[in-house]
């Protein structure tokens, strides 16, 4: 009986044995993948910021080209703007100046008539 029970405890620290190292493998390469997990993350977490920061450059390069070739166009809207606003006073001005004229010919002939 004593050899079953030693043959008992002979297998029980082998299977503790067994346990341990398969315990302790399992916990190191778990821990190296979980490490190279976490690099390839970090690198892709990188390349991406790095490709974030080139489409902002090129983001910002496209909006001042943009601005550019809108300043131009909306100096020149504006000096058009401008323009239809000096022609607009420049006709009213015409036609006051018409009608001052016709005023100042109609006065002048009124002491004519008065006269004869």
């Amino acid at each position: 009986m004593s050899a079953y029970i030693n043959q008992m405890l002979g297998c029980l620290i082998i299977a503790a044995g067994i346990g341990g190292v398969v315990g302790w493998l399992l916990r190191h390469v778990s821990a190296g993948k979980s490490a190279q997990l976490l690099a390839d993350v970090t690198a892709m977490m990188r390349l991406k910021e790095q490709m974030l920061e080139k489409a902002r450059h090129e983001l910002r390069e496209a909006t001042s080209k943009l601005q550019a070739i809108e300043n131009p166009a909306a100096a020149l809207q504006e000096a058009e703007l401008q323009a239809s606003a000096r022609d607009r006073h420049i006709r009213e001005l015409e036609q006051c100046e018409r009608q001052q004229n016709i005023e100042a010919e109609d006065n002048e002939s009124l002491p004519a008539d008065r006269a004869a």
